[in-house]
């Protein structure tokens, strides 16, 4: 399937609890070889969901504001959510929903909630987490941390346009603002700026912040503060041509351009796929050698008999309807399920 759908789908597996990585044989998975490339630290920190790529300017003192984590659910045992995982008469737990970045898990007025087992036919699920306090909006004059970051009313810099944070300063005094929407402060390339106190009353422009932007696909920057950067906003990059998987330029030697892309890209019998990247990455189809066993493309291959890393694959004569020529991945669940032209698959699927 095409890189970025690809992503989407093992997010949806992880969320269940079910994602396993790829099939693996001889008790030792079989991966899809690849090299991320490097990501610039003065950009982002990272290109992953659930990661904060805050850019941490001076002035953003107050730090990140709470915001959605972008987090997968997990059925981890330690997970802070396990909402629609199994169990078995388990005793309520504290929980903490997954969708909020768990760093500001107490602080505040921020408090777990409670999650029970629900009885099953035959096992239980976790319900959802309910009952704790989560981060909400800052009320600027309640003496209160109401979206627990940490800073209470005024000192929040999305208090800076409230009326009743306008007065009382010393001028010259400066201090952190933030005027963009409510979970956008400290996400991506979104920062706060800074306010100068003048005649004793603070300025109206927020200096040097950075709101929310256009996405660019092109870039591994969360212009847009919502934790998804670049190619991985599925919803706004999903068709850009910038995340389209493309064939690597220049070629290593001996290898050659896939046919077709996506879920039907194929290569010729005897190759296998390199990947380059993550989503908008490169690709190219190269002979197998023996150090590449651990590919199932290669498992069929003389370069590959009696090989450790081919054990439990199952292998068969490759169809004449496939004209010689392989799915370029066929190692990498789900895929290898509903690829007609893999000559080896693991367990996940079948001749």
């Amino acid at each position: 399937m095409p890189r970025t759908w690809l992503f989407l789908g093992l997010l949806v597996v992880a969320a269940s609890g079910a994602a396993q990585g790829g099939c693996s044989c001889a008790g030792t998975p079989h991966g899809h070889p690849h090299t991320d490339g490097s990501v610039n630290p003065d950009i982002d920190a990272a290109i992953l969901p659930g990661v904060d790529t805050g850019t941490g300017s001076a002035v953003d003192a107050a730090g990140p504001a709470p915001a959605d984590s972008g987090f997968v659910r997990s059925c981890a045992p330690d997970s802070p959510d396990l909402e629609g995982c199994g169990c078995q008469g388990d005793a309520p737990r504290a929980c903490w929903p997954y969708t909020l970045d768990p760093s500001y898990r107490g602080v505040g007025l921020c408090t777990d909630g409670m999650q029970q087992c629900t009885a099953g036919s035959e096992f239980g699920v976790w319900g959802p987490c309910t009952g704790g306090f989560f981060p909400d909006a800052e009320y600027c004059s309640n003496m209160l941390d109401d979206n627990c970051d940490g800073l209470t009313d005024c000192a929040d810099p999305t208090c800076a346009a409230d009326p009743s944070c306008q007065s009382g300063c010393t001028d010259g005094q400066t201090r952190a603002c933030y005027t963009g929407p409510a979970r956008t402060l400290g996400v991506g390339a979104c920062h706060s700026g800074t306010q100068t106190c003048t005649g004793g009353v603070w300025s109206t422009p927020c200096v040097g912040e950075q709101l929310p932007q256009a996405e660019d696909c092109s870039t591994p920057r969360d212009l847009n503060c919502n934790r998804q950067p670049g190619c991985f906003d599925l919803f706004v990059c999903a068709s850009s041509p910038a995340c389209q998987e493309h064939c690597a330029d220049p070629l290593m030697p001996g290898c050659v351009c896939p046919m077709g892309q996506g879920d039907v890209a194929t290569c010729p019998r005897g190759d296998f796929a390199i990947t380059t990247g993550t989503i908008g990455g490169t690709i190219q189809c190269c002979p197998c050698r023996a150090s590449d066993c651990g590919n199932a493309n290669c498992c069929n291959e003389a370069v590959c008999a009696g090989n450790a890393w081919c054990g439990g694959l199952n292998c068969r004569t490759l169809p004449a309807s496939c004209m010689g020529m392989v799915n370029a991945d066929c190692d990498d669940f789900p895929e290898d399920c509903d690829e007609p032209c893999c000559e080896c698959y693991g367990d996940c699927s079948g001749p």
